[in-house]
């Protein structure tokens, strides 16, 4: 029996995870989480993984990245989306070497410039969408599609 194609969103616990579900509140596919916390219930999601948070820490960062090769072992999803924290780096270095495309939404909250994943993610062309909620940022950047906000925050003034 063929399995339905999984795709594998990336997010931080708080924000970047509700601009995750906003954003892929619509998508047909077998939906995974990767993140830092499981407060789920499991109704978005068909299976959550939890991984170490890290901030700078390089040894935390090399186990997430094994970690993140088991992931991918286990689910061999079609594709990969991020909406950020620094959880996503590994992820998006193993994209490039599985061949997986890897879809990252800058978070919202970066109102003036990319987020510090974002400019690691798009330094190192760790993409293969790079996609900003913000206008003016995506303007100061070839290669960066504008998304639009991924959830409505009503009429705050900066549409």
């Amino acid at each position: 029996m063929a399995r339905n194609p999984v795709i594998l969103v990336i997010a931080s616990s708080g924000g970047h995870l509700t601009q995750a579900m906003c954003a892929t509140s619509t998508v047909a596919q077998e939906l995974v989480l990767v993140s830092n916390k499981n407060m789920l219930d499991g109704k978005h999601f068909a299976r959550v993984y939890t991984i170490r948070d890290t901030q700078h820490n390089p040894f935390i960062h090399i186990l997430n990245l094994l970690v993140a090769v088991r992931i991918l072992r286990k689910e061999k999803p079609e594709a990969m989306f991020s909406t950020g924290g620094p959880i996503c780096l590994p992820f998006a270095l193993l994209a490039k070497l599985f061949r997986v495309r890897f879809v990252f939404l800058d978070t919202m909250s970066r109102v003036t410039e990319l987020s510090n994943s974002g400019k690691l993610i798009k330094k190192f062309g760790l993409y293969d969408s790079f996609l900003c909620q913000w206008s003016s940022v995506a303007e100061q950047h070839s290669g960066i599609e504008y998304y639009g906000q991924a959830f409505d925050l009503g009429d705050n003034g900066h549409q």
